[in-house]
């Protein structure tokens, strides 16, 4: 199923409300009350933070919203969410559109409500006391998600207001009125690990938006991630579902520089990845490497070589066909970083590609030695039958997950994986060749390989690729 983010049109004033896809949820323990937010969009989409100070009467806040070219400088007026001073929270969820009923003895509103409630309201209940008299009018294709330092929560559409009810709570993009339920596999996720839980760390908070989190290919991944303790209004940021990189915010420390804002990748160090494919492009493969070696002896606080973007910048060049330069590029990388899993299965895979099973049995060998598990390994490696391993650790919380594609017919002869410990299983025979596949999770959502990087786009959809 394909998301995308909505823009919906004031006409009277040209103003927008961004509705967006994601996974929000609450974690209260008693000691510390927290929130998880995976913000789920388009991968082209950017971010910004605001920081507004008290003033007078009014409560010092955060926003973040999107970048919109021609709208940059009142984007602040139309945020996807917030936090204030107070630990209250708030953030918008896209859901089908449902009609707003108009209620005749209320005012009617078109103005987004968030900056109002986080300027005015510390708690829950005093945001609902303040949007109490309006129609909502706008918040017909969304849901608002409110929550506070104490644990109250609430969400809010223009037809219905959903109160606290559990302990712990998640919310993700569909209605949740008069107890309403649909398959949605990042939802059941996090509720299955709160449940799990009898106290709550920012670890454990972190896990479970690792666990929910939507990664490329796709038309909608996560582009942000946050760990928020209310209490203390601190946050950590992820960016683009890379949890080895977080960023420390405390609202106070920031409210005490006056008011401003940041574009949320200046946080950040730079992604090597778009570089090294800038660098390739104009300058070709050798400058690319002299570069890189540079970059990883004398900046690497500038560009982020912590994570594992300059190994997916070589399973780009594989993707596009330059199996020569992707085997130079990562056999370098393997020089400077060391070993490592990953590094070891684009290897395997690229001199698969090559036609080199020797050098590719090699290193899926060492692979398979250190993790049996691997899911690369297990997907490429060579074996006597035609039978294709696929043990994918992704989607934990949903109730079923089927393989489809060109060598099912697509849907006409989906593949059933079994949910095993810790993973989905299939021993699938597939023949010599070149193959486009996907996997239907909860009959709902169509989604490419997350860990294999080799894919194609057919438009707006996009399918993994299986070449043997």
């Amino acid at each position: 199923m394909k998301t995308k983010t909505i823009y919906i049109c004031l006409l009277i004033v040209g103003t927008f409300i961004p509705l967006n896809a994601c996974t929000i949820f609450l974690a209260n323990d008693g000691k510390n009350v927290w929130i998880g937010n995976n913000e789920d969009e388009s991968p082209d989409m950017k971010y910004r933070f605001w920081y507004i100070p008290r003033e007078e009467k009014s409560c010092g806040y955060m926003l973040w919203s999107e970048k919109h070219d021609g709208y940059n400088d009142i984007m602040w007026q139309y945020p996807q969410g917030g936090m204030n001073e107070h630990g209250l929270f708030l953030d918008y969820t896209a859901i089908d559109d449902i009609p707003v009923i108009v209620n005749l003895s209320k005012i009617n509103r078109e103005q987004e409500v968030v900056n109002d409630i986080l300027k005015k309201c510390k708690s829950v209940k005093e945001a609902l006391q303040l949007i109490a008299p309006y129609n909502l009018l706008k918040l017909s294709g969304a849901q608002l998600f409110i929550a506070d330092s104490s644990g109250d929560y609430a969400t809010i559409h223009g037809n219905y207001i959903v109160t606290k009810t559990t302990q712990n709570f998640s919310l993700t993009n569909y209605c949740i009125a008069n107890g309403h339920q649909e398959a949605c596999w990042r939802r059941e996720t996090s509720t299955d690990l709160l449940a799990q839980f009898h106290s709550f760390t920012e670890k454990k908070i972190t896990y479970i938006l690792a666990e929910t989190v939507q990664r490329e290919p796709g038309d909608v991944t996560t582009n942000y991630s946050m760990t928020i303790n209310l209490k203390k209004q601190e946050m950590m940021l992820y960016l683009k579902g890379d949890f080895t990189t977080p960023v420390r915010f405390k609202l106070a420390k920031e409210l005490k520089k006056g008011k401003h804002s940041s574009d949320i990748t200046e946080y950040f160090p730079k992604n090597i990845r778009t570089f090294l494919s800038s660098i390739y492009q104009n300058k070709g493969m050798d400058e690319t490497i002299r570069l890189y070696n540079s970059l990883f002896k004398n900046s690497s606080e500038v560009y982020n070589l912590k994570n594992n973007d300059a190994i997916y910048f070589g399973a780009d060049l594989l993707r596009t066909d330059k199996t020569d330069d992707a085997i130079t590029f990562i056999e370098n990388l393997k020089k400077r970083t060391g070993k490592s899993i990953l590094i070891n299965d684009w290897l395997a895979i690229a001199y698969q590609y090559k036609g080199d099973s020797i050098q590719s049995q090699k290193y899926f060998r060492s692979v398979l030695k250190d993790s049996p598990d691997d899911y690369l390994a297990n997907l490429y490696g060579k074996r006597n039958s035609r039978k294709v391993i696929f043990k994918i650790n992704a989607w934990p919380g949903a109730h079923n997950v089927k393989l489809i594609g060109s060598f099912t017919q697509w849907l006409k002869e989906p593949i059933v994986l079994e949910k095993q410990k810790g993973y989905w299983y299939a021993e699938v025979e597939v023949p010599k060749g070149r193959h486009e596949y996907k996997f239907l999770v909860d009959d709902v959502f169509y989604l490419a390989d997350p860990f294999n990087l080799i894919y194609i786009w057919n438009g707006n959809n996009v399918n993994s690729v299986l070449s043997f």
